[in-house]
């Protein structure tokens, strides 16, 4: 098991090598910093952002709407995804809404937030609309398919409707949650972001990418897209600790 861990390791990190090289490659052939910069411009774009102050507001403006979105997202598919569980009628309610939600473009909300909401609050309805169908269709599947023997034994026992949310409901919850907490948390990451380029709040790395887009600065898109795909690996690192911490509590 260690070597194959190692070997996936080192099989990732050859992976990288070679589209990195390829990029610089590409870059070189075509020689057009509008189309690909090189590597080394990017990475003095990339110190340039740091090196400006307001650099962390703009990242931590963009975290803290994603987070808020898919804070709100998640307690509303879990309050909603029990509900229907316990009473059917708040089930076939959601029914409807979540086959609205999923079909609608991501862009059309985007155009449809901006005309109800001001620039502001665009990304966070943007975030919300999009992450709920899916968190709570997972939620409600997972709830679902609870083995029924569980089910009948508690209405044997007559269990309490708290202790069976409380014992049984929960932990189905959090163990679903923890396996998909990067993928959702990344994408509405992203659909913040493209709610903030079309929005243009005054801090927001989607606002930044607008603006190095109308000034065609093609190495400052993708000095933004690097600082991107770092906060989600940082995330990824954060999840591992903290499932290996939930299974650690499960024990």
């Amino acid at each position: 098991m260690m070597k194959y861990s190692w070997k996936s390791k080192i099989y990732t990190f050859l992976s990288c090598i070679f589209f990195i090289g390829l990029w610089q490659a590409s870059a070189i052939i075509i020689n057009n910093d509008i189309y690909i910069p090189r590597i080394g411009q990017v990475i003095e774009t990339i110190k340039g952002i740091f090196n400006e102050p307001g650099s962390f507001r703009v990242i931590i403006s963009s975290f803290y709407r994603t987070t808020l979105s898919y804070v709100l997202a998640l307690v509303f598919s879990i309050v909603l995804g029990v509900l229907g569980m316990v009473y059917p009628f708040f089930k076939y309610l959601m029914e409807p809404i979540n086959s609205f939600s999923k079909t609608i473009p991501t862009m059309v909300l985007v155009v449809l937030s901006l005309v109800w909401f001001d620039k502001d609050k665009t990304p966070f309805v943007v975030g919300f609309a999009i992450i709920f169908p899916i968190l709570y269709e997972g939620i409600r599947n997972n709830l679902i398919n609870i083995d029924k023997k569980i089910i009948d034994m508690t209405k044997i026992y007559e269990v309490s409707l708290i202790d069976k949310i409380r014992k049984i409901y929960i932990p189905v919850i959090k163990f679903y949650f923890m396996s998909i907490f990067v993928s959702t948390f990344s994408l509405t990451f992203k659909v913040v972001i493209a709610g903030e380029v079309y929005g243009q709040p005054k801090f927001g790395i989607g606002s930044q990418i607008q603006i190095e887009k109308v000034n065609f600065n093609t190495s400052g898109i993708f000095a933004w897209i690097v600082i991107i795909v770092i906060i989600s690996l940082l995330l990824e690192i954060l999840n591992k600790a903290l499932r290996q911490k939930i299974y650690r509590w499960a024990k």
